[in-house]
């Protein structure tokens, strides 16, 4: 929470400060825009420093980076140059938008050299330890849908959001030792998605 705080308190003031023309000097507008990468890098990296007494776990051996991130930063790029008489008067705004496929690219070179445990079972309690701690009750799984186009296993729950899991993160003899977990656990009558076909080989 307190990285979401700080990345929103600094969004707001770039933002403030380039919208209503303060004129910031040009070291603050640079201080914040670093600022916000920073904050992001950090808010991914605190991942890597937290574990939990557990059951079963698992490494994410590679960070799948989001293509929605790029599509959006290009998009007000282009929007924002053609908005502004000059570049020069949108390019902090852009700089924003820039920060979040840049601390992608950074946690993909980490997570390949960290392989860091990002998704733990402690007795009947699923955590999914991304930006955001994911906690559910196993007993109150009601569904596995897996999406062939993302590659995500949607795991949905009785009195909670479901989760999405990113196949593509971990090694696929962990995801069949977590499918076989959840169905242990669940209370409800849950199956391996028909559609679902794990790969036989994987790269570490």
């Amino acid at each position: 929470m307190k990285y979401f705080i700080t990345l929103l308190l600094l969004i707001i003031t770039l933002t403030y400060e380039q919208i209503m023309e303060t004129k910031f000097p040009l070291v603050l507008n640079i201080v914040l825009v670093v600022s916000i990468l920073l904050t992001t890098v950090l808010w991914e990296y605190s991942v890597l420093n937290k574990n939990y007494e557990s059951d079963f776990k698992m490494r994410s051996q590679r960070k799948v980076i989001g293509i929605f991130e790029l599509i959006n930063a290009i998009a007000w790029t282009l929007l924002l140059s053609f908005s502004n008489d000059s570049y020069k008067e949108a390019i902090f705004l852009i700089l924003i938008f820039w920060t979040f496929p840049l601390t992608e690219l950074i946690m993909w070179f980490i997570y390949k050299r960290k392989k860091p445990f990002t998704l733990f079972i402690i007795g009947n309690e699923f955590i999914l330890n991304k930006g955001w701690t994911q906690k559910r009750d196993l007993t109150e799984l009601t569904q596995i849908q897996f999406d062939r186009f993302t590659k995500n296993l949607k795991l949905d729950f009785k009195s909670k959001s479901g989760i999405l899991i990113k196949t593509t993160e971990y090694k696929a003899d962990q995801i069949q030792s977590l499918l076989g977990i959840l169905i242990e656990k669940s209370e409800n009558k849950v199956f391996v998605p028909n559609n679902y076909e794990p790969k036989i080989k994987n790269r570490c």
